[in-house]
């Protein structure tokens, strides 16, 4: 299928009444990404995902903690000093430092690939909601276009429908017309009003749905219209296989799918990982200082720093971890693992199946509307034909209400199958768009 450059553009023409604002689909778009929380929820996952994803390099920083304790002992308690059990008050102060560094650990790089995976997958699942959110802002923008154009015809057709009954009205009263043609002319007349007011009123739910998915509040439907896009003329249908192949690339509920794929077949790494030593290095400074408050044998407490400094302690060493049974937890983990791998895989091609599908069944309308087109304009040239000579004989007086009525609803039928084929085969280009390049 060849690409066009699509133009959306402001079309004065568009408006059903005067006064109304014209919307184009790109103002409908901004607007709803702007107000859509979907979106909003989704740009807070990737900043979230963002503050998550680090280097491996930082996981091997060491952690290091303080503490400190200020502790009251009353009665028989030990002395710190002597390491002898006194019956005395003793005051103490401990502090403390810890540093811990890991050396060997096989997770830490499976865990920061699974947060740069993460990342990409949260960024992936914030264009998919960009994409079904203007997929479905399209189809409700062209419900409403479709209906916005179709009033237009119905209300040209209805001042025809005033124009022939009041002429059938007057022939009517000056006897050159029998009483059935005013009645048949009367009942086409009120049926065709009681049309533009189903179709006034289908437009005005439409607006309000197109409003609601915007997230827009406050608004009348009636002070806007939207208007048509401006698209070349394009007779060819689009090639499935071609369409999948890009969409593969671009489309992004795959991109996601792949991307959990991956995410699960790192969790089977990290659960594997189990089975692994870990060997780390350690470092632990303390240091105390007491006073006796009161008891036997109660004597003056060096100063504070200096017992600080008599009592520190350094401990140094490195702690190998090796797993040797544990239940058959691990096992159990890394099963359980796979399932979940197995479950992301199938997802994704279910995914890609379903891409596929939608694609052969949009190809298909799409062809269907081209074929119908060129056959429908020359339906409406035959019924205007067939109209234009209709009316010409009711003027004349030698054919019935009820004949002329039908040549015009005739007209009007093909009429409505026109714009309807003609707005599918664009609403089918754009969407094969957005699916196929993920933008219009």
């Amino acid at each position: 299928m060849k690409r066009y450059f699509i133009y959306i553009v402001f079309i004065s023409s568009a408006c059903v009444c005067s006064g109304q604002e014209i919307w184009t689909f790109e103002k409908c778009m901004e607007t709803g990404m702007k107000n859509s929380l979907d979106f909003q929820l989704a740009q807070l996952d990737v900043l979230s995902a963002e503050k998550t994803y680090r280097p491996a390099a930082m996981e091997y920083l060491p952690r290091v903690t303080a503490n400190a304790s200020h502790n009251y002992s009353i009665g028989s308690t030990i002395d710190p000093a002597t390491n002898n059990r006194v019956s005395s008050n003793i005051q103490s102060d401990n502090v403390g430092l810890n540093a811990e560094m890991d050396i060997i650990n096989f997770n830490i790089f499976t865990q920061a690939r699974i947060n740069k995976i993460t990342l990409l997958k949260s960024k992936a699942d914030k264009e998919a909601i960009i994409n079904e959110y203007l997929l479905s802002l399209l189809e409700n923008y062209f419900n409403v276009l479709y209906t916005q154009e179709l009033l237009k015809i119905q209300q040209s057709q209805f001042e025809n429908a005033k124009f022939n009954l009041n002429r059938v009205e007057k022939e009517s009263g000056l006897g050159s017309r029998p009483k059935s043609d005013l009645y048949d002319m009367q009942l086409s007349y009120a049926q065709e009003e009681n049309a533009i007011i189903e179709t006034q009123q289908l437009l005005e739910n439409q607006k309000l749905l197109l409003l609601q998915i915007m997230n827009i509040t406050g608004t009348n439907p009636d002070s806007f219209s939207v208007a048509p896009f401006n698209l070349p003329t394009f007779t060819e249908t689009a090639d499935v296989n071609a369409v999948y192949e890009t969409a593969l690339k671009n489309n992004p509920k795959i991109k996601a799918a792949g991307l959990a794929e991956q995410v699960a077949a790192k969790n089977v790494n990290i659960e594997r990982n189990k089975y692994l030593p870990g060997l780390s290095l350690y470092y632990n400074y303390s240091s105390f200082y007491y006073k006796q408050l009161n008891g036997v044998g109660n004597t003056q407490a060096p100063p504070f720093w200096t017992q600080i400094n008599d009592n520190k302690n350094h401990n140094i060493g490195v702690s190998l971890n090796i797993p040797i049974f544990n239940g058959f937890r691990n096992h159990r983990d890394v099963q359980l693992a796979k399932i979940e791998r197995e479950k992301n895989r199938v997802n994704s091609e279910k995914e890609k199946m379903i891409l596929m599908q939608s694609i052969e069944q949009e190809t298909a309308k799409q062809r269907q509307s081209l074929a119908l087109i060129s056959k429908m304009e020359a339906t409406v040239v035959t019924a205007q034909k067939s109209f234009a000579t209709t009316q010409a004989k009711f003027t004349n007086g030698l054919v019935e209400a009820v004949i002329f009525t039908t040549a015009k609803n005739q007209l009007t039928m093909a009429e409505y199958n026109l714009l309807r084929a003609k707005f599918t085969a664009q609403y089918q280009y754009l969407k094969l768009n957005l699916i196929q390049y993920n933008s219009i």
